[in-house]
């Protein structure tokens, strides 16, 4: 699963994305089958990602986090919005948003599989969808409702090297951020929202989007 040795990634400051409008690592070599865990907005916009498999999948070892600028999907250069990113138990140990005595974490998303015919398309346009910031990784996806084995999953992750990642602080600065911004995908509070519905519908924890969309949906509600 190497790389190629393609030159690294440079970063367009003024749009807020990688140049060439591709996610960083874009030559990173994906599993075959190709399978992607999605942990955003592929959990609910299923007629985006064309599959021949899916299911309710858990990654242990990392967590999703708002902490992710959005500056061409949920919010604009002037007024970025807040996405969620995936950050591994290392990553949030070096970060220090994670006690020393928790348990490993782990993320709920929706794991599908690629048709072989479709495979290029797909990872073309999703490594243009996450060129603003977001780079490939490959994580072991269990089946949340059990079974058969954990499957090898390409996901694109926010690391916190990247120039978009924004350190959390608290929920009620991230759900102001959140809701007041509108992207070329929509607002912001929708995309929380959605994936809040999401979770529940599928009958599954997860306290920072709950607590989240609480924040966001408060302050919608006192704007009218």
């Amino acid at each position: 699963m190497a790389p190629t040795n393609a030159p690294p990634p440079r970063w367009n400051a003024a749009l807020g994305v990688w140049d060439g409008d591709r996610a960083a690592g874009a030559d990173f070599v994906p599993p075959d089958p190709l399978y992607i865990f999605g942990y955003g907005s592929l959990c609910y916009k299923r007629d985006e990602l064309p599959s021949d498999e899916e299911f309710v999948g858990r990654v242990r070892g990392w967590r999703r986090l708002f902490a992710q600028s959005s500056t061409d999907h949920r919010g604009t250069p002037e007024k970025p919005g807040l996405v969620a990113t995936l950050l591994s138990d290392a990553q949030l140990d070096a970060l220090g948003l994670r006690a020393a005595d928790e348990p490993p974490s782990a993320c709920c998303g929706m794991c599908c599989r690629v048709p072989k015919d479709r495979v290029a398309d797909v990872l073309d346009a999703l490594d243009f969808r996450e060129k603003g910031g977001y780079s490939r990784d490959v994580v072991d996806v269990e089946r949340a409702a059990g079974g058969a084995g954990s499957v090898r999953a390409l996901v694109y992750s926010a690391t916190p090297e990247n120039p978009n990642f924004v350190r959390p602080t608290s929920i009620d600065a991230a759900a102001a951020t959140v809701a007041a911004a509108v992207g070329p995908s929509g607002p912001n509070p929708e995309y929380v929202f959605a994936l809040e519905r999401w979770l529940r519908e599928v009958g599954e924890e997860d306290a920072h989007v709950f607590e989240l969309a609480e924040a966001v949906r408060r302050i919608v509600d006192a704007e009218g």
